[in-house]
């Protein structure tokens, strides 16, 4: 499980504030600093959540008391609060500028899985400057509800799959939305994600403006 001294190693290496990580867990940023500096009892779900915190910023924990970067990896978020996560580290990977690339959307999938959050997210992303958003959707369909801080292109039908591809940063997640669950999966690798970032761009080229 992860110390106090991993906490605050990490903290550091990703140059954010408590407040910061504290708002992201849902926990007052004193109660942070107090498990920090080993003055409070925490339970084992909580340190869980503030390991895959720093974990899914792409730090690794190792033996005595050991932070280093991680390369590479997948992770993996489940079911509507893990929906949620993903879309936050999504924000949080662009918050200053970057390119977003979505491949096989159907808006109706995200807004389900987003719920009562959907337009607070959406109001997050048209926020950001400097922001390069693109998807790919089926031709035909008009559900562009991004539409003021994203750009949309179709597909045809015999083209569209099931599974959606979400590139950002230097992360490629492959998201499959069932009736009752979602999972996303999260690969961490830069050669990887330029891969689909290369294949999404030729799709994008043979697409039709809707």
């Amino acid at each position: 499980m992860i110390t106090p001294t991993q906490m605050r190693a990490a903290r550091a290496m990703l140059d954010v504030s408590q407040g910061h990580v504290a708002q992201y867990l849902g926990i007052a940023a004193n109660t942070l600093s107090k498990i920090e500096s080993g003055q409070s009892d925490v339970s084992g779900t909580r340190l869980t959540d503030i390991q895959r915190f720093y974990e899914r910023e792409g730090v690794e924990f190792t033996d005595n008391d050991g932070v280093r970067w991680k390369t590479s990896g997948v992770d993996t978020y489940s079911g509507k609060l893990g929906f949620l996560e993903f879309i936050m580290d999504v924000y949080e990977a662009v918050k200053n500028g970057g390119e977003i690339c979505v491949n096989n959307v159907n808006e109706a999938d995200f807004l389900k899985w987003e719920g009562d959050e959907a337009d607070a997210h959406m109001a997050r992303m048209a926020s950001i400057e400097n922001l390069n958003f693109r998807i790919l959707v089926e031709e035909g369909d008009l559900n562009v509800v991004g539409e003021g801080y994203a750009q949309y292109k179709g597909i045809p039908k015999e083209k569209f799959g099931g599974v959606p591809l979400y590139l950002y940063g230097d992360k490629a997640a492959l998201i499959v939305f069932e009736p009752e669950d979602v999972q996303v999966f999260v690969i961490r690798h830069s050669a990887i994600t330029q891969y689909f970032r290369d294949r999404f761009n030729v799709a994008w080229k043979q697409a039709k403006e809707i």
